[in-house]
């Protein structure tokens, strides 16, 4: 794997940035109407998503070890990973969003935005790459009919 960083790990750093990005920059502040009843709802379609890709792995027996992509024993295609390739990052970056809208700074947003690009790039793509290499057109097709996030 290439990515050395765990993503939660990498989803706590990217709180701490917003919160320093919301202290350092208050120009960028604003108010967003219902903000806890908004933010509120995402952390709960977050948790509602992360759980469902737990149970959905569980119930195919498979590892969500996300440093071992290589353990997986199945393809998971059923029920949330019919809509989304990697739901458990999803809900990580929907939770980072609830974040940066309760923060209420426009600059929040930036660590949301670098989480999703680095968990792309250092560990969802050597995850499709390992998991090409065990289950071959199996997963290749599953790559060309589920999106990666949503």
């Amino acid at each position: 794997m290439e990515q050395k960083v765990l993503p939660i790990f990498q989803v706590i750093i990217a709180l701490i940035l917003i919160v320093i990005l919301n202290y350092v920059f208050p120009a960028f502040d604003f108010d967003l109407p219902l903000r806890g009843v908004i933010t509120a709802s995402l952390m709960l379609i977050s948790l509602l998503v992360a759980f469902s890709a737990i149970y959905s792995f569980s119930k195919h027996k498979t590892t969500v070890n996300p440093t071992k992509p290589e353990e997986t024993s199945v393809i998971v295609n059923t029920g949330i990973y019919a809509y989304s390739r990697n739901p458990m990052y999803l809900a990580m970056a929907i939770f980072l969003f609830s974040m940066a809208l309760f923060s209420e700074n426009l600059l929040a947003a930036l660590p949301v935005l670098l989480f999703i690009g680095f968990i792309s790039r250092y560990q969802i793509a050597p995850e499709e790459r390992t998991l090409t290499e065990n289950f071959g057109d199996d997963y290749s097709e599953y790559l060309v009919q589920v999106r990666r996030w949503i």
